[in-house]
C-alpha cells in the first residue's frame, strides 16, 4: 500500500510543466509564461514561502486559507482567485485534513508593470473568479501549449494568459460596482438621443434618477473620458458619418450637430478623429 508522507502536495498525481522553450527563440519579449500546474486535491498547507515571479492562482474546488506578509487570514473557497508577487512571504493551504484542487501558472517581464497600471493584478487580495468564462479551460490550455517545446505554444500561452487577465479584472470591476454596469448603457443610449440636440445635462440625470456627480463619474470610470469629452466625441463620430455618407457641408453638419462656429467645429473633428473633415471625406 502506498505510503504517503506529509511533505507531498497532494494524494493524487499532480501536472507541474516547467518552460521547454528558450526565451530568445520567443517572438512576445514583454511577457513570459514560467512554471504552470495543476494540483489536484493538494492537502500541501505552506508557511512562509517567497516565490521569484508572480503567479495567478485559481481553486476550483476545497478551500483553505491565504495571508500575504503576515496580514489578515483570508479565507479561500472554491472559485477563489489570488497572486503570489515576487519578494513577499505567503502561508497557504487547505486546512489539516481538508484539500483543494488548485491551477496556478506564474509569469514575468516588462508587460508586468502596464498590467498593474492597469489593475489587472494586484497581490493581498482573495478575490472570485468563478465568474470568468471558462477560466477552467483557459488554464488548461496553457498547461497544453506549454507542455511542449514549440515557440509559437510559448506564445500562445503568454497572449492567453492576458486575456486570462484582463476577464478577471473586468468581472472584478463589475462585481464592485454593478450599479455602473446598469447606468451606463442607459445613460449613452441619452446621450445618443440627442446628438442633434444641445442636451439638458441635469434634465437627463433627473430622468435617470442620478445626480450629475453621479453622473459625470459612471461616465469617467466606464469610458475614461470627461463627460464634455464624451459627449464630443459621440459627435464627431455621428459627423463622420455624414461627411462619408452625405453630400452635406462641413458648415451645415457643425449647424446640425449644434456647432455654431465651424472652425471650432473643425477644430475639435480633427483633434478627435486624427484628420480635418474635409481630409476624412476626400480620402477615406
Amino acid at each position: 500500500m502506498l505510503k504517503l508522507m506529509d511533505y507531498m502536495i497532494s494524494p493524487y498525481p499532480v501536472r507541474i510543466i516547467d518552460p521547454k522553450v528558450e526565451a530568445a527563440r520567443l517572438r512576445l519579449k514583454s511577457i513570459r509564461v514560467g512554471q504552470a500546474g495543476h494540483l489536484p486535491g493538494r492537502t500541501l498547507f505552506r508557511s512562509g514561502v517567497t516565490f521569484e515571479h508572480w503567479a495567478l492562482v485559481y481553486i476550483v474546488a476545497g478551500d483553505g486559507t491565504y495571508t500575504e506578509n503576515g496580514g489578515p487570514e483570508q479565507q479561500v473557497h472554491e472559485g477563489s482567485l489570488f497572486f503570489f508577487r515576487p519578494g513577499y512571504s505567503y502561508s497557504f493551504g487547505p486546512p489539516p485534513g481538508g484539500y483543494w484542487d488548485e491551477y496556478y501558472i506564474n509569469f514575468s517581464g516588462s508587460r508586468v508593470t502596464e498590467w498593474l497600471e492597469a489593475g489587472m493584478i494586484a497581490g493581498g487580495e482573495v478575490t472570485r473568479g468563478d465568474k470568468a468564462e471558462g477560466l477552467k479551460a483557459s488554464f488548461e490550455k496553457v498547461l497544453a501549449y506549454m507542455a511542449g517545446d514549440v515557440p509559437g505554444d510559448a506564445d500562445r500561452a503568454a497572449l492567453l494568459l492576458e486575456e486570462m487577465l484582463l476577464e478577471c479584472s473586468l468581472q472584478l470591476q463589475g462585481s464592485r460596482r454593478p450599479w455602473q454596469q446598469e447606468a451606463m448603457p442607459l445613460i449613452r443610449e441619452a446621450l445618443n438621443a440627442c446628438i442633434y440636440e444641445q442636451p439638458d445635462l441635469p434634465g437627463m440625470a433627473e430622468r435617470l434618477h442620478l445626480s450629475m456627480s453621479t453622473l459625470r463619474r459612471t461616465v469617467r470610470r466606464s469610458s475614461g473620458y470627461p463627460l464634455h469629452e464624451y459627449i464630443h466625441r459621440l459627435k464627431m463620430a455621428e459627423a463622420k458619418h455624414l461627411l462619408l455618407n452625405t453630400s452635406l457641408q462641413v458648415q451645415e453638419i457643425a449647424g446640425m450637430l449644434h456647432y455654431r462656429d465651424s472652425f471650432y467645429f473643425s477644430r475639435l473633428f480633427k483633434k478627435y478623429m486624427g484628420l480635418s473633415p474635409q481630409t476624412c471625406r476626400n480620402h477615406l
